[in-house]
């Protein structure tokens, strides 16, 4: 079949493509006094001894058996830590990366822990084991979490915890360190830190409290103490956004038609922009990101083109992947139409080498680049700055698209289909952006024709047979998902 567009690369099949225990622990829990929610102190157990001040360092711990394994000489960090991130000296928690301190933080749990896997199964096999458990992270999780044990242990310091009661942390010291920030940190930040206190123990095979009820409750008040602090909500990318955006690229560019290509992708296929940028032009991997080998399989529907191409890596289905998948809008007047997009696209950029990302280019130089993220949001934020839109954020485009296509009479099922969500997965979706719509409608959006689409996700919710109370019960479980699930 010959390419509808004259983008090369179209196929029409489908593509494959300690020793002694440590002394005992008094914990006491004080009234909230700013500029901390909630006061933790240790005391010794013994009257004739005074508690130790706040100020005084807890002694560095020295490990006799077992031995802390060796760090690699790339983990170490060069520069000193911000103030606000320092911590006591420890031999437990070397100076490495942030990306690293999953790995190579310890605990006195994870060193006995390894040593008697050690004894039972020998070196070689308890590496192997250790290796997977880190193969099986995304290696951007490694960054983004490791706020968690460094916000864990600044709040150990400061109340002398003992080390040999950091790992496995119970439901008390777990409780205690969120009431610590209650009212200072917003609920996703707290999340966040659990998130990553968990994939700490996860890393090192310690059990983890998050199904504590004593833990999800003082998630609970988090969440609601600090609410106050949220970002502000930004509104939708929306068809208005694509045109404005249109208006001022240069299609002469490279640079620009890869920016329209994502844009419009991005926004009618309802997909994550991290699917189709990259963080940054040393983190390209195949693995997780589509290249500009990818093959795209088109077909007529009812005399419509169509395409799709194949991502190798998503949030939610991890190495599964998913297909996306465009229908052409070749009559619209504004010309935003995914297929034409894509032709545009490979028209000018159809020879960048194969290792590049899909929506690489050629910059000025005529030098092959990948299309980053932070780049590909400035050219828009700067031409939408110029007319006073600027109001929107890189998952605004997925927000939009799927506003778009209900609002354009797409039944919730397609939309749902379209953006790789499972039934419940797009009400609850729909439920949190539901928000932000009410935000926009005033400039954008019809009354009546929202509450066709309200009325089109109600008759969807029970073709589904999901109750509204089961919905809550997700959202709920959501806002406590650091609990349980550590999104990888």
């Amino acid at each position: 079949m010959p390419s509808l567009l004259g983008v090369h690369r179209w196929n029409s099949d489908v593509v494959p493509r300690p020793s002694s225990p440590p002394a005992p622990l008094e914990v006491v829990i004080n009234q909230p006094s700013p500029p901390h929610s909630l006061l933790l102190t240790r005391r010794s157990t013994s009257s004739s001894a005074p508690p130790p001040s706040p100020n005084i360092t807890s002694p560095p711990f020295h490990p006799t058996q077992p031995s802390l394994p060796s760090v690699n000489s790339s983990h170490f960090a060069s520069r000193r830590p911000r103030p606000e991130n320092q911590i006591q000296p420890s031999s437990l928690r070397p100076h490495v990366l942030a990306k690293h301190r999953l790995q190579d933080w310890e605990s006195p749990w994870s060193l006995e822990h390894r040593a008697k896997a050690k004894a039972t199964y020998g070196d070689e096999v308890v590496q192997l084991a250790e290796a997977m458990a880190g193969v099986s992270v995304v290696e951007s999780s490694f960054e983004t979490y490791a706020a968690g044990p460094l916000r864990f242990t600044q709040f150990c310091d400061e109340y002398k915890v003992d080390e040999h009661l950091r790992m496995p942390a119970d439901k008390v010291l777990v409780a205690a360190f969120i009431g610590f920030h209650l009212g200072q940190k917003s609920g996703s930040s707290l999340n966040n830190w659990l998130s990553g206190l968990k994939m700490w123990h996860d890393m090192k095979g310690a059990p983890w409290c998050g199904g504590e009820r004593w833990v999800q409750m003082a998630c609970r008040a988090g969440n609601r103490e600090g609410a106050h602090l949220k970002r502000p909500l930004r509104s939708p990318v929306t068809y208005h956004h694509l045109q404005i955006l249109r208006k001022y690229l240069y299609f002469s560019k490279p640079f620009h038609r890869a920016v329209w290509a994502v844009a419009v992708v991005c926004f009618l296929a309802c997909r994550r922009l991290g699917e189709l940028t990259i963080p940054s032009k040393s983190k390209f991997n195949s693995r997780f990101h589509a290249s500009h080998a990818t093959t795209f399989k088109q077909w007529l529907e009812s005399d419509v083109p169509c395409l799709s191409f194949h991502l190798p890596w998503t949030k939610s289905t991890r190495e599964l992947g998913a297909e996306v998948i465009l229908t052409a809008r070749l009559a619209d007047p504004h010309g935003i139409c995914g297929v034409q997009a894509i032709g545009l696209h490979y028209q000018l950029n159809g020879n960048i080498p194969d290792e590049y990302s899909m929506f690489g280019y050629f910059n000025d130089q005529g030098l092959p680049q990948h299309m980053v993220k932070t780049d590909f949001l400035t050219c828009c934020f700067d031409i939408w700055k110029r007319e006073a839109m600027c109001d929107v954020l890189g998952h605004s485009f997925r927000i939009g698209g799927a506003v778009f296509h209900l609002l354009d009479g797409l039944a919730p099922e397609m939309v749902a289909k379209l953006g790789g969500w499972t039934s419940l997965a797009f009400l609850l979706y729909w439920r949190r952006i539901n928000e932000i719509i009410s935000k926009a409608t005033v400039d954008v959006y019809k009354k009546q024709e929202l509450e066709k689409v309200y009325a089109s996700l109600e008759e969807f919710r029970e073709r589904n047979g999901i109750s509204r109370s089961t919905i809550q019960e997700a959202l709920d479980g959501l806002a406590n998902s650091s609990l349980h699930d550590t999104p990888l």
